[in-house]
């Protein structure tokens, strides 16, 4: 009779894990004007240290499978600083388009991912921005937590979120 007590305070705890919110916000007008050959260029993912690679990887393979568009993943757009490598916020937007504009890119998608960990609890989250490089405004943001009720891993955590964030990306160029 005992664990019954305890039941209400596990089933709280597993709705807190699920009550992250997301963000999917398209400009439709803006998306539209996307030429269907549109070069997209992808920077390194920013945030934690330990997943931005594969981040970046996996968000590009989801994106190259999902589009026919021509995509360039780049490198890192600048210096990591102890900002950074504890999660702080992506490079300058302006750094970014400057580059893009260089090498005559047309969109700018760039990203984010971070993690939480408690005790008992496991999330991981993936921001991504989506650019005109052409005027520099935002077509599209994404925010996304793993959506996960149970995780072995920050990894998997951080994957399930970038999947996510990739999907809603594509759609952006799938007119």
């Amino acid at each position: 009779m005992r664990i019954l007590r305890f039941f209400p305070f596990l089933a709280l705890i597993f709705l807190q894990a699920c009550a992250n919110p997301s963000i999917v916000n398209v400009r439709e007008g803006l998306a539209s004007e996307i030429p269907s050959n549109a070069v997209i260029f992808v920077p390194r993912f920013e945030g934690n240290p330990d997943f931005v690679e594969e981040s970046t990887d996996y968000f590009v393979s989801i994106l190259e499978g999902s589009v026919d568009n021509r995509i360039v993943q780049g490198s890192v757009l600048r210096q990591e600083s102890t900002d950074i490598a504890s999660g702080g916020n992506l490079a300058p937007v302006e750094m970014a388009l400057n580059l893009s504009r260089e090498r005559g890119y047309d969109v700018l998608v760039m990203g984010k991912v971070t993690s939480h960990k408690t005790a008992g609890s496991l999330n991981g989250f993936s921001t991504v921005r989506v650019y005109n490089v052409e005027t520099g405004t935002r077509i599209a943001n994404f925010h996304r937590p793993s959506g996960l009720l149970i995780a072995h891993s920050e990894h998997q955590c951080v994957m399930a979120a970038v999947e996510r964030t990739a999907g809603d990306a594509a759609k952006v160029f799938v007119q």
